[in-house]
């Protein structure tokens, strides 16, 4: 746990004033991409002095690896995917899908890799945005499989009606390929009305940069996936694909909007966030609570409740070769 020595005073002077110190946090993080220590530790920062030690008292880790399997200790485990946490391995969870359990931390990818700073609208020339928006509509799909079914079958139905410029690995049929990172993507969406904006699961919590993207490029999601994502944002800023019986009523309203000024202003100039405030999902307070609350817990560790870790499984974990349970 952490250490209950946070004040000090100068050995030199009796009489100075007393000094609040940072708690000591005994930490450390495994198989993780770099992007989770860039994000997680800032914020402990704050508040704690973080030190990283080999035998720590907590342990934050990802699924890059089998390593994590080697500590004892309270473990948290993260993603920004929709794995669910074993409970077997860890002890707390921060994920990108919502969860009951008190001890996942529901925190969207929308709030993991980007500021809300960009949905915040004020002061645009709408004139100039309106003038801007040359093209119907813009997919960018990375592959296709069964698990993008939903994607590709709308596709197919607004491209029929109305062509669809696709610019991605999957659906490609524009020969052109849009370049890779955030601020490309979006330049990239800028001159269109629209973008088919499906997840690849329908799953809550699961709102991710796919609508995001689109509002930060001022052009209007048609949006499938997470049925709470009206909770993060603004329903009048995007077309709700769980609102229609069917593809084709999909289609032909996005196509009604197209063919409406008044109704396509209303949801451009609409705020992306209710009342033009960023949800809390957003708080690095509301993350920094959760470790509160996890230092400040005894608990006996999961990791504590077996009778041994075969020497075999160590040498395999320690060659991260261990495989899944």
């Amino acid at each position: 746990m952490f250490s209950t020595s946070c004040l000090s005073t100068s050995l030199s002077s009796p009489s100075a004033p007393w000094i609040l110190m940072k708690p000591d946090i005994s930490i450390n993080l495994s198989d993780c991409p770099p992007q989770f220590e860039n994000f997680f530790l800032p914020i402990l920062e704050t508040k704690y002095t973080i030190r990283r030690e080999e035998r720590p008292d907590f342990l934050i880790y990802a699924l890059s690896g089998h390593r994590h399997r080697l500590y004892n200790c309270t473990k948290i485990y993260v993603h920004h995917e929709t794995y669910p946490p074993n409970w077997k391995q860890c002890d707390y969870s921060i994920l990108p899908v919502w969860s009951p359990d008190p001890r996942q931390l529901h925190v969207p990818i929308f709030a993991f890799d980007r500021s809300p700073q960009p949905l915040i609208r004020g002061g645009e020339d709408w004139d100039k945005i309106r003038s801007s928006k040359t093209r119907f509509c813009a997919l960018l799909s990375s592959y296709v499989d069964r698990t993008v079914a939903n994607r590709s079958i709308f596709f197919q139905a607004l491209n029929r009606m109305r062509r669809v410029h696709s610019s991605g690995r999957g659906l490609n049929n524009t020969g052109f390929f849009a370049s890779p990172g955030h601020e490309a993507k979006l330049d990239f969406l800028r001159p269109y009305r629209f973008t088919i904006a499906f997840e690849n699961k329908d799953r809550l919590g699961w709102t991710t940069e796919k609508m995001y993207d689109p509002l930060a490029a001022y052009t209007i999601p048609i949006f499938w996936g997470d049925r709470q994502a009206s909770r993060y944002f603004n329903p009048d800023s995007f077309i709700n694909a769980h609102d229609f019986s069917t593809v084709d009523e999909l289609a032909e309203y996005v196509c009604h909007v197209d063919d409406t000024p008044s109704l396509y202003e209303k949801y451009l100039r609409a705020t992306p966030f209710h009342e033009n405030v960023p949800p809390k999902e957003f708080s690095k307070d509301r993350i920094l609570r959760f470790f509160d609350r996890i230092f400040a817990t005894s608990i006996r560790p999961v990791s504590q409740r077996r009778w041994f870790f075969g020497l075999t499984k160590w040498r395999l974990a320690k060659r991260n070769k261990l495989p899944d349970e």
